[in-house]
Order: C-alpha cells, then sequence, then structure tokens
C-alpha cells in the first residue's frame, strides 16, 4: 500500500468530508466516520435503526414513500415516541438519498414534525434529540445542530459518545475550537478512550495549537506515527515545508516508516523545498526540542 492510500486511511476517516482535500497529490482532509446507529449515537435514533414499517406513497412523492403508520390501538392518541422517531429516521435518509426525491423538503418537514411529536410525549427520548441533532447537520443548519447537542446532554450528560460526535459535527462545520472542547468534554468523562483522545488530537491541529496537538497524539500513537499525522495537517493547511520537516523526524524516530517515506518522496514531486522556509511550527514533544 503507497503512502498516499495509507493516508487516506490513516487522516482521512477521522473527521469530515466538508474540509477534504481536492489536490490528489496531498493528504486529503478529514472525512466524517459513518455515524453509528447505536443508542448513544449523536447523529442517529435513540434505537438501532430498524427498518421501519412498510410506507404508503405521498400525494406528491412521485412514487417516494412518505408513511404508512400501522394501527393504533383503543385509546392510543398517536404513535409512540419510539415509532415516530423510526419514521422520522426513515423519512431523513429517504429526503438526503441520491438523487435527492422530489418532495424532499416535504419529508425533511414531515421528519422534524415527527421528532417534535416524540419529544412533545418524551422530552427525554434520546432516539428523537438525536435524530434531530442528526437532520440538521446533514442539512447543514449549524445553530439548529448546535442547539439540538445541548438538548441532549442537558438530559443526558454522561454520555461521552455524544460528546464526541457533537465534535464531529463540529468538525463538519469547521469549528475546530468547538470541535476541541466537545473532545476534551468526552475524554472527562471516558479519560482512557483512545479514539476520542486522537479525534482531540486532529483537532487541535487544525485549531494552530500545533504542540498541544503533538503531544496529545503522542499519548496515543508512536511520535513517528504522530509526526506523520501531524505532516498530514501541515500539508492540508498549506504548509509543505514544515510538512517536510515533520516526515524528516519521523524517520529519525523510526527508519523503517516506510508511509513518511513514501510522503517525501511525493512531496518532493509536488512541492520542491523552499530555500526560505518558514520555521516548523511543532517545537516540542516530550519535552525535547526537534
Amino acid at each position: 500500500m503507497d503512502g498516499r492510500r495509507l493516508r487516506w486511511l490513516v487522516v482521512g476517516g477521522l473527521i469530515l468530508g466538508g474540509v477534504g482535500c481536492t489536490r490528489n497529490t496531498n493528504p486529503p482532509g478529514f472525512a466524517p466516520p459513518t455515524p453509528p446507529q447505536q443508542s448513544k449515537s449523536l447523529f442517529g435514533g435513540g434505537q438501532q435503526v430498524a427498518a421501519a414499517p412498510t410506507p404508503g406513497m405521498g400525494p406528491t412523492g412521485g412514487g417516494i414513500p412518505v408513511e404508512a403508520a400501522p394501527p393504533r390501538r383503543p385509546g392510543q392518541k398517536g404513535l409512540l415516541p419510539d415509532t415516530e422517531t423510526e419514521f422520522a429516521n426513515t423519512h431523513v435518509q429517504v429526503a438526503l438519498g441520491d438523487p435527492p426525491p422530489p418532495n424532499k423538503d416535504e419529508m425533511l418537514d414531515m421528519a422534524r414534525h415527527r421528532y417534535q411529536r416524540a419529544l412533545k410525549q418524551d422530552p427525554k427520548h434520546k432516539g428523537a434529540l438525536l435524530g434531530t441533532a442528526r437532520m440538521y447537520v446533514k442539512t447543514g443548519e449549524r445553530e439548529k445542530a448546535a442547539e439540538a447537542f445541548k438538548k441532549y446532554v442537558d438530559v443526558h450528560p454522561k454520555d461521552a459518545a455524544v460528546h464526541h460526535e457533537a465534535a464531529m459535527a463540529c468538525a463538519r462545520f469547521q469549528d475546530w475550537t468547538g470541535a476541541t472542547r466537545w473532545c476534551e468534554a468526552a475524554l472527562q468523562l471516558d479519560p482512557e478512550n483512545r479514539a476520542y483522545r486522537k479525534t482531540l488530537g486532529f483537532c487541535q491541529a487544525r485549531a494552530g495549537r500545533w504542540d498541544e496537538a503533538f503531544t496529545t497524539m503522542c499519548r496515543v500513537m508512536p511520535e513517528a506515527q504522530a509526526r506523520y499525522n501531524m505532516a498530514a495537517v501541515l500539508l492540508h493547511t498549506n504548509n509543505p515545508d514544515a510538512c517536510r520537516a515533520q516526515l524528516q523526524l519521523a524517520l529519525q524516530a523510526d527508519p523503517q516508516h516506510a508511509a513518511a517515506r513514501d510522503f517525501i518522496a511525493e512531496l518532493d514531486e509536488t512541492h520542491p523545498t523552499n530555500p526560505a522556509a518558514a520555521p516548523n511550527p511543532i517545537q516540542t514533544v516530550g519535552g525535547t526540542a526537534p
């Protein structure tokens, strides 16, 4: 596996598609992981998303499923919160499909109303709270998404996974300061979580907190790999000379780090050395200056 493809795996899966690098010769930006579907997922329902009841056909959907409610029990007013949430999740999934259906906006409105009906019955319903947050992230409504995350953590403050996924949402909107804070909150709840700490390191780097980012990464990976990751971020932020410096230090730490060696070779072709290069922004790790 060559260095370019490895960087896709190491760096690209961490954070968000919205900041992906568009140059084939550069390490890509962060891509959002596929959101988990379990009860502690931030962007999905409160339960694992099951197949929704067989939907009917909407009057304006052009053949797109809209809804078909299951039979109600005698005396039941409306659907149960879990059922409302399942339908809402399905509406969002179909509305944001590729290609989008002709009744996309109608289906998103239906989803929002269903989440609201579920929360009216149970204001703490995890699935409805998280489904709402996910929907707003996917539709690019940053302020509404932030509000939905806050509502969730206000009633479920111990859910570390939600704090982490809120960080991922901030990263999608390139709010690196917010992403860093959410990661730090997740680590307060789950201090040994390596994935949370790794995400924190990347977010700190994107926020320009290079030394902190490097120190954070060195807690969960060898120095050579941490320097390699920092190099990828530096190139993505248009600092190829500092990127090269980190790759050289990575090879000093581990001469067998093949990905760093391949990365340097690729960098030499695409970004020749600049004699007037800026100083390396990452100065410390473990108290030792490179």
